[in-house]
Formats: structure tokens, C-alpha cells, sequence
């Protein structure tokens, strides 16, 4: 197990993923080169888009960043997807857990990506990263971010959470239009985390007991925030 596959879930975590290190890929840089294998036995390459930009979106099952992401991923899929490809990147277990622990084989991981594309029905494609995360560190390895890439294969906008629909939108009409989009990024991140609210406790019974006092630990009023979303839904 590496550094990169963590155990727990940690303060330390949640805190990086408030915002975009230094090193991260922003606008215009080119993603680097990568082979992948998608869970329907086929593969996603750096230059696999056939010439059609792509929105690149990084999840797990354990993550409520990508559960609640999941009701306007697929509205913006619906409007876009025949001018811009959707690919998802599972990545590591944002909060593992006794059902949903890091996964130990390539096998094992993939199989993790077939039950969150199974559980969200999600209609676009789910590549899988390899163990130690190689795209992913690149990405800046956040739980839930997204890159908008041109048919060039260059990143013409990022997101900190595939949530913000409407910061999405608008790069999507702008480079459906044939322009680059008026921002470089969304930081959002209070409205995001609100919204993963009602997601938080599902999530974390899914990943098993584990995940959950490990999220209590780390994040003792998110957790609680949660609980109180949980009971009036």
C-alpha cells in the first residue's frame, strides 16, 4: 500500500482538497501522455478523443463529492454529449472502508469503477487509473475536480469540484461555440460541499463503518452537518 492509497481519511486530506496545489495542470497545459483501460474492456488514451474535446472528471464510489455531482454531470451530459466526450477517472477511495477498502490489483479496482458506474448509472465512459495513480497525482489528485480539454488536448478550464453546473456550462457552450471559455477555473467550494451534504451519510454506509468514524474524526461538523441533512430528507 502507498502513500497515495491511504488507509484513513485524515484532516490532512480534506484540507488539501480545499484548493488547487501549485503544481496542478491549469489552462493551457497539455494532459500527459496516458493508456488506460475503460470497464467495458476497451481503453482511454491522451489522444483517444478523435479529434473531440472531452470533459475529464476524477470520482470514486466512496466519495459524496461524486454522488452529488452525479444529478448535473448527467443534465450537462444530456447537453453536450454530441459535441463533447464525458469520461470519468476512477481514481483511490476518497473515504475507505470495510465494503470499499483501496484496492490492492488493478483488478480489484476496476471492479470498484463497475459498481460506481452501476450504482450512479452513469451513461458516459469510466476509465481506470492505474494503482499508484499516475494521472491522477498530475491532476493534483483531488476527489471530484474537472478538466475541460480541447481537441488539442489542451486543458481549457478546470473545476475544484464537478458539482458547480453552472461554472461547467459555460465553458462547455463556449468551446461547443468554437471559443475559449471566459474563466480559466472554478474554486468554488462552500456551495459544493452544501450540496454533497445530503450524500455524505449514504456514501459513507456504502464504504462501510470504517469510513464513517473515520469522517467523524476528521471532520467532526461536516459529519454532524450531514446527519441533521440526512434526517429532514
Amino acid at each position: 500500500m502507498t502513500q497515495y492509497q491511504y488507509k484513513k481519511f485524515t484532516t490532512s486530506l480534506m484540507l488539501r482538497d480545499m484548493r488547487f496545489g501549485g503544481s496542478a495542470l491549469k489552462l493551457g497545459d497539455e494532459l500527459p501522455q496516458f493508456d488506460l483501460p475503460v470497464i467495458d474492456g476497451d481503453r482511454f488514451t491522451s489522444r483517444g478523443n478523435n479529434g473531440r474535446p472531452f470533459l475529464l472528471i476524477t470520482g470514486s464510489i466512496t466519495c459524496p463529492m461524486t454522488a452529488s455531482a452525479m444529478p448535473a454531470l448527467k443534465r450537462l451530459h444530456a447537453e453536450f454529449s454530441a459535441d463533447v466526450d464525458f469520461v470519468t477517472l476512477y481514481v483511490r477511495e476518497a473515504h475507505p472502508g470495510e465494503n470499499f477498502g483501496q484496492p490492492s490489483t488493478l483488478e480489484e479496482k476496476s471492479a470498484h469503477a463497475a459498481a460506481m458506474k452501476r450504482e450512479y448509472e452513469v451513461p458516459w465512459t469510466v476509465a481506470v487509473d492505474t494503482m499508484d495513480g499516475e494521472l491522477h497525482k498530475t491532476l493534483d489528485a483531488k476527489p471530484n475536480d474537472a478538466y475541460l480539454v480541447d481537441a488539442d488536448g489542451k486543458i481549457v478550464f478546470r473545476s475544484l469540484w464537478s458539482s458547480d453546473e453552472s461554472a461547467l456550462r459555460a465553458a462547455l457552450v463556449s468551446i461547443v461555440n468554437g471559443d475559449k471559455p471566459r474563466r480559466s477555473q472554478s474554486i468554488a467550494f462552500i456551495g459544493p460541499v452544501l450540496k454533497s451534504m445530503a450524500y455524505v451519510i449514504k456514501t459513507m454506509r456504502l464504504a462501510g463503518p470504517q469510513a464513517s468514524r473515520d469522517l467523524l474524526r476528521s471532520a467532526p461538523p461536516m459529519y454532524l452537518m450531514a446527519w441533521v441533512v440526512s434526517l429532514f430528507r
